[in-house]
């Protein structure tokens, strides 16, 4: 419930979820308003053979997928038909019969001639014929072209798309909290180690430049020990102060004790405060907060730990029982 409450406050997720709510209405009130289906209806028998059309209008162009099955004596041709049923307004254009000289050819030329004068009648109800011109036997099958199928994916595409976007949302969070798990680790080490060096009498850029070369030589640090070098590399040369650079890394990261260090050293650079003191103090709360971490991480431990043994548990009492249950 908590993380549900989270992601309603994260603004960019919820626009994007309106945005695709707002698109997925207007495409099922297109569909709504377009009706279930563009064409007519067929006409089926008791055997589910379609023997008629009922043309929705003939005022426009209308289209029927169907399957013509042709039985002509020993031998059965099947044949994927598409009658497109013209406007009243547009002219007829039937083709002759062809001259092959294979039967299959004259089936084709026959069927050619049938669809063209049913895509061409002026009939709103159309009777399909069962024969051709010769008395060869024909079957029609075929199903009505509707948008259910397409009002059903429409609902399913959003409720994927909304969860892909909150599980987006939940990664990119995870990750951001991930890396401020990592700053805090590193940190306690980072502002001790910018104490010592201020009090021994190196200012503050000579003591970043000293930390940083040194996370640099260490191959095995930390991904907060690696954007320090990378920050004191992308700043050497540029007029701009170190209490500047650590400053804008605190608020990119949001690490609201990174932010501290650097108004402290922000403050000692505009006034001349007395930074030593003020770095000793934040270090020691620093390390503090870390052995506050370790510990809470140790009882968890000690939580995640009881559940396999409470499973080693069972298994062994199942174990010692089993013997006994099986003699009686």
């Amino acid at each position: 419930m908590l993380r549900f409450k989270e992601l309603l406050k994260d603004t960019k997720l919820m626009s994007g979820i309106y945005a695709v709510t707002l698109v997925t209405a207007l495409l099922i009130l297109a569909l709504v308003v377009k009706g279930p289906e563009d064409s007519g209806k067929l006409v089926a028998d008791r055997d589910g053979n379609i023997i008629g059309i009922n043309r929705r209008s003939l005022d426009r162009s209308e289209r029927y997928d169907l399957s013509l099955e042709i039985k002509d004596k020993e031998e059965t041709y099947n044949r994927d038909v598409t009658l497109t049923l013209q406007a009243e307004q547009e002219g007829q254009g039937a083709s002759g019969l062809s001259k092959e000289e294979t039967r299959e050819a004259e089936i084709d030329a026959a069927v050619d001639n049938m669809i063209s004068s049913i895509e061409y009648s002026r009939e709103k109800k159309i009777r399909l014929p069962l024969q051709l011109p010769d008395g060869t036997e024909v079957r029609w099958t075929g199903t009505e072209r509707g948008a259910g199928p397409v009002i059903l994916i429409i609902p399913l595409m959003y409720v994927s798309l909304v969860i892909l976007m909150a599980a987006n949302s939940m990664k990119g969070d995870r990750t951001a909290g991930e890396e401020r798990r990592i700053i805090m680790r590193g940190l306690p080490r980072f502002c001790n180690q910018l104490y010592l060096m201020m009090n021994a009498g190196l200012i503050l850029s000579d003591a970043f430049d000293t930390i940083s070369d040194g996370y640099r030589l260490n191959e095995c640090g930390s991904s907060f020990e690696r954007d320090i070098a990378e920050l004191r590399d992308a700043t050497d040369g540029h007029r701009i102060s170190t209490a500047q650079v650590i400053n804008e890394y605190a608020v990119r990261h949001d690490v609201k004790e990174l932010i501290r260090i650097a108004a402290i050293l922000t403050e000692n650079e505009n006034r001349g405060s007395d930074v030593v003191e003020s770095l000793e103090r934040e270090s020691r709360y620093l390390w503090d907060e870390r052995k506050t971490v370790a510990r809470e991480c140790g009882k968890a431990i000690d939580t995640k730990m009881s559940y396999p043994l409470g499973l080693l548990l069972i298994i062994l009492i199942v174990i010692t029982m089993a013997p006994a249950l099986l003699n009686m």
